[in-house]
């Protein structure tokens, strides 16, 4: 019999690239969680979910990638809503996660604590990244002008500005109140952008430093600048499009409410580039896509 926490949790896998093998994740998620809620974002079909058995617990969604990353979590969350109204949690999964964090993450008392807090939106792990072997680096907001960063190694409960999506601990009623992500930014700052509606719900986001979990976030390279330890993206020249489309359009629009974060957009923006620069190939493709998406989220009134 499953924990009742982790039994009244559901995971939502988005399986995406067509090399990936969702079936031992899958596999770990049923025999550790209620739920398991499949998106297929694939655009012609993932070929290796045909071979997964059905299962009593495991939800399929296919999604074609409608809305990117956001429109398969809105479906996901639907979908749990409409025919599992007893899962008060949501854990996203992505193709590669390292599952095996969350029954010891699910079991914490004081993340059970906090997933009974009615001010709490969400908890998450640390996450590593696999490339370069550093943690992340979590912000944490001062005031409306003013954020700072948590060192890399921390411990304990921390309440942050920000998390990943992967592996974070969203509560229900948190993702009704906030409504649906935003299906405009498609993939990039998805995350970012429901942190800040968070925030600006007083709804607290927590970041857990005593569990972890490794995590890929694009090709990262580590390089040194002036004797400073660095790390360059390695994204795709088409993702480098949407990373600057969407960041110069969350500055746009936090620019009133939050001027502080606006301004770390920019920074962004401009340390995107100089690991382009200093540390990638195809260093005129990624720094035209970078351009251009500027260009478009300067401009855009709307996203699509």
């Amino acid at each position: 019999m499953k924990d009742p926490v982790a039994g009244a949790t559901a995971a939502v896998l988005v399986v995406y690239h067509l090399q990936s093998q969702p079936g031992p994740i899958v596999e770990r998620l049923l025999a550790q969680l209620g739920v398991v809620v499949l998106v297929d974002n694939a655009p012609a079909g993932h070929p290796a979910l045909a071979l997964l058995p059905a299962h009593p617990h495991l939800l399929r969604i296919a999604n074609a990638n409608r809305g990117g990353l956001a429109g398969a979590y809105n479906r996901a969350i639907e979908r749990l809503r409409a025919e599992r109204p007893d899962i008060q949690q949501i854990v996203f999964v992505d193709e590669d996660s390292e599952v095996d964090v969350l029954p010891a993450l699910l079991a914490d008392p004081a993340v059970r604590e906090l997933l009974a807090d009615e001010q709490v939106a969400a908890v998450a792990p640390a996450y590593r990244d696999r490339a370069t072997g550093l943690r992340g680096k979590h912000l944490q907001f001062e005031s409306r002008w003013r954020l700072r960063y948590l060192p890399r190694e921390v411990e304990g409960l921390h309440a942050v500005a920000f998390v990943i999506n992967s592996m974070s601990v969203w509560r229900m009623a948190a993702l009704q109140r906030l409504g649906p992500y935003d299906e405009g930014l498609r993939i990039d700052h998805v995350d970012t952008e429901y942190c800040l509606r968070a925030h600006r719900a007083s709804l607290k986001v927590m970041l857990h430093g005593g569990h972890s979990f490794g995590h890929r976030i694009g090709e990262r390279r580590v390089y040194k600048l002036l004797g400073v330890q660095l790390q360059a993206g390695g994204h795709s020249p088409a993702r480098r499009y949407l990373i600057a489309r969407n960041t110069l359009w969350l500055a746009r629009h936090s620019l009133w409410r939050e001027p502080g974060f606006a301004w770390l957009c920019l920074l962004r923006l401009g340390y995107e580039a100089v690991g382009i620069l200093m540390a990638e190939p195809q260093k005129l493709a990624k720094l035209g896509a970078l351009l251009r998406g500027c260009g478009v989220g300067l401009l855009s009134r709307r996203l699509a």
